[in-house]
């Protein structure tokens, strides 16, 4: 992957700015993660350049499909097992990398800016690659939470500034809450690209001051991405860290309809798309569709 350096120093100027924000106003369920002297990955694969990339998986005794997931910045996939546990329930192994600027990460969440970015697109094109060598022949989607949205979004055919890196074996994209209009990043026409279905979930409490000073900030790839299969869901008091930090009955219809949006767009299954047309919105819930 080639990148110029005056677009690297852009890219460094815009996340360091985005990456500024209290981790914990970002990626609130990372306090939930396990210490850091856990067990670090459940394997370790290795970037191009020689890096180790530890990675968690969350494994489905029935595996019918795979869900390629990055965290928000400065998390831990841990802080998700929540969600993440769900969906191997039902079918789906989880595989997550423990991105470099993760807290729990040996270098101790230092890196940020361009280094955080462009490490995680390796990260996931090597976890990607790993899938299909591992779970060969299963449907794949690709999940994120906040930042690791954005590369979960690069996958499904969005295109920033670094140029496409989208994957055609990606089925679909669960976004939980975007990481907003990063300057310099993310383009108007980002979002244009998005070739997969995609559920985009966020709150209007959804607000972190750096890049997402308004939570509806967090709408633009539903708003942007050209309409069919667009699923958009508001939570009414959801802050950033709703997907782990939500009340009992928003994290229970969260984990309800990203399992029908999976199976509906990633296994093909007709009933649950069913009933994701049918679907109507509980008291404290929006729902909007493309």
């Amino acid at each position: 992957m080639t990148v110029n350096l005056r677009l690297l120093g852009l890219l460094a100027t815009s996340l360091v700015l985005a990456s500024a924000a209290p981790v914990a106003a970002q990626d609130a369920a990372t306090a939930t993660a396990p210490a850091p002297s856990a067990i670090l990955g459940d394997l370790t694969l290795w970037a191009p350049d020689g890096r180790d990339i530890p990675v968690f998986v969350f494994p489905a005794a029935e595996e019918r499909a795979v869900v390629v997931f990055s965290h928000g910045l400065g998390g831990d996939p841990r802080a998700y097992r929540e969600i993440i546990g769900r969906w191997a329930q039902a079918g789906f192994t989880v595989v997550a990398p423990l991105h470099v600027d993760s807290q729990r990460h040996p270098g101790g969440g230092r890196a940020g800016g361009a280094v955080a970015f462009m490490t995680r697109i390796a990260d996931l094109a090597v976890v990607r690659d790993h899938v299909r060598a591992e779970h060969a022949g299963k449907p794949m989607a690709a999940a994120g939470h906040s930042f690791g949205s954005l590369l979960s979004l690069m996958a499904g055919g969005a295109v920033t500034a670094v140029g496409p890196q989208s994957d055609p074996d990606i089925r679909a994209v669960v976004a939980l809450s975007s990481p907003g209009a990063i300057q310099g990043l993310v383009q108007p026409e980002t979002y244009g690209g998005l070739t997969v279905p995609m559920l985009m979930v966020t709150g209007d409490a959804d607000v972190v001051e750096t890049y997402a000073p308004d939570w509806r900030a967090h709408r633009i790839p539903f708003d942007t991405a050209p309409p069919g299969d667009r699923m958009l869901v508001i939570f009414e008091g959801g802050g950033h860290g709703l997907v782990a930090e939500g009340t009992e009955a928003q994290r229970a219809f969260l984990a309800e309809v990203s399992l029908d949006f999976l199976k509906a767009h990633v296994l093909g299954d007709p009933e649950a798309k069913a009933r994701l047309a049918a679907l109507s919105a509980p008291a404290g819930v929006q729902i909007e569709r493309r």
